[in-house]
């Protein structure tokens, strides 16, 4: 934080020293350690504060600072901590090599680099496809598959939303044939194609 501080309602008009020049302002300033006041012509009020050009405050400045940076050194050597170093993470750095192989290998060059925990990196779909996958599940299509009409349909899925089916649920292991020993709880007893997938299938 600067020490100087702009005088409020202090400022003043400067004329143009010649014919066709802009006006400018006078621009008053207070330090706040040493008090001193000063000014300064500008084109236009500075958003940012200068330094307080008194020697002796400078050279305060300069004192409190050196002392800060020695309180510092003495605490880190009696703690036996370094200062914190940036880039030497090393889980940053795994993160930040697994997006670019993932760039590279698949193209994906708008990966999501600003989440946070529990999000996933992946890119906004665009507009047709995001449209698309949001009406998979639409009550009309899915009217449509199990032969209801889409106000049927949406009340259905309100109902599920809202836990009307939530006793109706069981265990996978109340369903899952009991294995003997030696043997997988589950047994794979047929296999059916589908005729919309366009990749290798087993089998054909």
């Amino acid at each position: 934080m600067n020490d100087v501080a702009m005088i409020v309602g202090a400022n003043e008009r400067v004329e143009p020293e010649s014919f066709m020049q802009p006006s400018r302002v006078r621009v008053f300033f207070q330090c706040r350690k040493c008090g001193h006041e000063f000014s300064r012509v500008y084109k236009a009020t500075p958003v940012k504060d200068p330094k307080c050009p008194n020697k002796s405050c400078a050279e305060a400045s300069e004192l409190a600072q050196a002392k800060r940076e020695i309180e510092n050194l003495r605490r880190m050597l009696a703690e036996g901590k370094p200062p914190a170093q940036i880039g030497k993470n090393v889980t940053v750095k795994a993160v930040d090599a697994t997006a670019e192989i993932v760039m590279e290998d698949y193209g994906l060059t708008n990966l999501r680099d600003n989440v946070r925990e529990g999000e996933n990196m992946a890119p906004k779909l665009p507009a047709p496809q995001q449209a698309a996958a949001d009406s998979y599940f639409s009550p009309k299509k899915v009217g449509k598959a199990i032969g209801l009409d889409a106000r049927k349909t949406a009340l259905l899925q309100n109902a599920a939303i809202n836990g009307a089916f939530r006793r109706m649920a069981v265990p996978p292991t109340a369903i899952a044939p009991k294995a003997k020993a030696g043997q997988p709880a589950l047994v794979s007893v047929g296999m059916r194609s589908n005729d919309l997938y366009q990749g290798r299938q087993p089998g054909r």
